[in-house]
């Protein structure tokens, strides 16, 4: 049925409903107050409002019914308030590769290890110059100046000291100042680049000598017998080979 037809009869039955009406509650007086008359009328009534129900309803037989589906309505989230733009850092500009130094490394010369000390307890020098094999030695100290002469006695109790130290050298010359300067203070004579011959070789050696200017006798000493010092370089420090 087409809404147009349906409009129609809904109007049709509208109409009759209010002749009904006029028909049953116009005059009261003349109303069939009957008990059966009161039932139809109330059938009639009933019958109509049905009708009008079922006319209401829009009904297609040649369309197929759809499944109804449950949406489930999500209610859009709230919109926050932007947050203001945060400074941008000023652009840098990228940093150089380093340039890797491709110059050989300078190689510092060697420092020779120098072993322990070797503290004396005995004084040896004066025993030396006291025997009979050391008369030319000790005739010549008294014609040096008083410091060559306190260097020699020192130089001499080195050899001695070093000779009783270790039998394997044989010491026949020390050079106090040989490889750097002396150095004297409070009456102790210090010679970190002394050298030492023995059996033709040259030794690095290190000694502390105190030695009393008045008495010129040694007091004190201790030393330290290092390693061989190249052939080459003898004659840069003024070291002879035996003669």
């Amino acid at each position: 049925m087409s809404c147009f037809s349906r409009q129609q009869t809904l109007r049709g039955l509208e109409m009759y409903l209010s002749l009904v009406a006029i028909e049953t509650f116009a005059d009261s007086k003349t109303r069939d107050t009957s008990a059966g008359g009161i039932v139809i009328s109330v059938l009639l009534h009933v019958l109509l409002v049905f009708a009008l129900i079922a006319l209401a309803r829009p009904f297609r037989i040649d369309e197929p019914v759809e499944d109804v589906i449950d949406l489930e309505l999500v209610p859009a989230p709230a919109i926050q308030p932007s947050a203001p733009d945060a400074a941008v850092p000023p652009l840098q500009a990228p940093a150089k590769p380093a340039i890797p130094d491709t110059r050989a490394p300078v190689e510092k010369p060697a420092v020779p290890e120098q072993p322990a000390m070797q503290k004396a307890t005995t004084m040896l020098s004066a025993g030396v110059l006291a025997d009979p094999r050391s008369k030319q030695t000790r005739e010549a100290l008294p014609t040096l100046e008083i410091a060559t002469r306190l260097e020699q006695i020192c130089n001499l109790e080195a050899m001695a000291q070093v000779a009783k130290w270790d039998s394997n050298y044989k010491p026949d010359r020390v050079v106090a100042y040989a490889m750097a300067d002396t150095k004297v203070k409070s009456g102790i004579i210090s010679a970190d680049g002394a050298a030492m011959r023995s059996e033709g070789n040259w030794y690095n050696l290190v000694f502390r000598c105190g030695i009393s200017p008045q008495t010129q006798k040694v007091e004190s000493f201790e030393f330290s017998v290092g390693s061989l010092i190249p052939r080459d370089q003898w004659s840069e420090h003024n070291l002879t080979p035996v003669h």
